[in-house]
């Protein structure tokens, strides 16, 4: 919502905010297959 994603093509997006703010409190391996699936990848 932040990010204002809508579509797969916005991952990085997402990504680039996830690395910004949660740097060593997420697996951003995990994070990025829940988002992939969340865009509808």
């Amino acid at each position: 919502a932040e990010t204002g994603a809508a579509s797969l093509r916005d991952m990085g997006k997402v990504m680039g905010y996830l690395k910004e703010h949660y740097r060593g409190q997420l697996d951003m391996g995990k994070a990025g297959a829940l988002i992939k699936s969340r865009l509808g990848g």
